[in-house]
C-alpha cells in the first residue's frame, strides 16, 4: 500500500511517499480502509521532532482517519465490516490503510462525508472537552477565542453557543473568517491583524475585559490576551505552539493581584471516561446540524508537502485532509 513516511525530524522535506505492507490489526484492533486522513498543527511541530510521541522516525505519519472497516480483531464485536468511522489511529493515517483500537471509533454520522469525520477525533473532541472539563464557561460570561476560523476554533465558537455564553469574541485575520464565525454564532467578530484590536475587546465588554481567553496562538497575541483578561477571570492554555513558548514571569505579578487564572489543558492527557461521556454528547450536536463541520481542503498523498504548506500559510478555512 501507499503511505507517507517520515524518515527524520527535519521538517516537511523528510515526508516521502512509500510501498509498504498493509497493516494487520491487533485482537483488539480494526483496520480501516482510509478515505481522508487529517492534518493537524500538531503534526506540522511533529515533523520538526517539536511534538514527541513514543517513537522515533522513520514512522507512517497521521494521528486521525475515516474510513470504512476493512476487517476486525479476533475480540472485536463492534464496529463490524462495512461500517464507516473516524478515529485515531495506531499505525500512521497517511496511508491508504492504517489501524486502530476499536474502542476509540466512531461512527460516523449518515450526512457527514468522510473528510467532515476527519474533524471529530481530535479538534472536535479537544474543543468540547476544553470547554467542558478546563474553561467552564457560565451563561453570564464572554469568551475570547483565538483563531476562530482554525480547525479547533470553528467548534470551538459553536460549543461556546450552544453551551449558552452570553458573549463570544472570535480572533481572525480576514473578513471572509470573520463573517464566517460571525455566522456560526459568535456575538463580535475582530480582526486582530488591525494596530488596535485590543481597544474594540475591551469596548464590547465595557472596559471590564473577557472573563475567558482560550488561548492557543501564543507570540504576541497571547501576550496581549493576557492583558484583556477580567478581574477573576481565567486563561485556558492549549495546542502544540504553546508547548514551546515560556509563559512570561513578569505576568505572574499581574495575576496575583487581579485574581486570575491560568489553566492548562492537553487532549491526549484526558482520562479514557472524561473522552467517551462526551463523545455522544458532542455526535448528537452534529447529527442534529447544531454544529457545522469544514473540511473543504484535500489533497492525494503525493501531494502532502503542499498540504502541510497550505496549513501553514492559514489561508485555508477548516480542516485540511489527505485523500489515498
Amino acid at each position: 500500500m501507499k503511505a507517507i513516511e517520515l524518515n527524520e525530524y527535519c521538517g516537511i522535506d523528510c515526508l516521502k511517499i512509500i510501498d509498504v505492507e498493509k497493516p494487520r490489526p491487533g485482537a483488539n484492533e480494526i483496520l480501516l480502509k482510509v478515505r481522508a486522513a487529517g492534518i493537524n498543527f500538531a503534526e506540522m511541530e511533529l515533523t520538526k521532532g517539536k511534538y514527541k510521541i513514543p517513537k522515533n522516525p522513520p514512522f507512517i505519519m497521521g494521528f486521525e482517519a475515516s474510513g470504512v472497516v476493512a476487517e476486525v480483531g479476533s475480540q472485536v464485536k463492534n464496529p463490524q465490516v462495512g461500517d464507516k468511522i473516524t478515529a485515531i489511529v495506531s499505525s500512521g493515517g497517511y496511508a491508504e490503510y492504517a489501524t486502530a483500537d476499536a474502542n476509540l471509533a466512531i461512527p460516523v454520522p449518515a450526512a457527514l462525508s468522510f473528510a467532515e469525520a476527519t474533524t471529530i477525533p481530535i479538534q472536535g473532541i479537544s474543543a468540547y472537552t476544553l470547554l467542558k472539563f478546563a474553561a467552564r464557561p457560565q451563561p453570564n460570561e464572554s469568551v475570547l477565542i483565538q483563531a476562530a476560523a482554525g480547525g479547533v476554533g470553528l467548534y470551538l465558537v459553536q460549543l461556546a453557543k450552544s453551551m449558552g455564553v452570553k458573549k463570544v469574541i472570535g480572533l481572525a485575520s480576514t473578513q471572509e473568517k470573520l463573517d464566517l464565525i460571525t455566522s456560526l454564532g459568535a456575538d463580535v467578530a475582530i480582526n486582530y491583524s488591525h494596530r488596535n484590536w485590543t481597544d474594540r475587546v475591551r469596548e464590547v465588554t465595557n472596559g471590564n475585559g473577557v472573563d475567558v481567553v482560550l488561548e492557543a496562538a501564543s507570540g504576541e497575541v497571547g501576550e496581549e490576551c493576557l492583558k484583556l483578561i477580567a478581574p477573576f477571570g481565567r486563561m485556558v492554555v492549549f495546542g502544540a505552539r504553546n508547548i514551546h513558548d515560556t509563559f512570561p514571569p513578569e505576568k505572574m505579578q499581574q495575576l496575583i493581584y487581579r485574581n486570575q487564572t491560568v489553566i492548562g489543558f492537553n487532549f491526549p492527557s484526558l482520562r479514557p471516561e472524561q473522552i467517551a461521556a462526551s463523545v455522544p454528547d458532542l455526535l448528537k450536536l452534529v447529527s442534529q446540524r447544531k454544529i457545522r463541520l469544514f473540511a473543504n481542503n484535500s489533497y492525494p498523498l503525493a501531494e502532502v508537502k503542499a498540504a502541510f504548506r497550505a496549513l501553514a500559510s492559514r489561508e485555508t478555512i477548516g480542516k485540511i485532509v489527505l485523500t489515498p
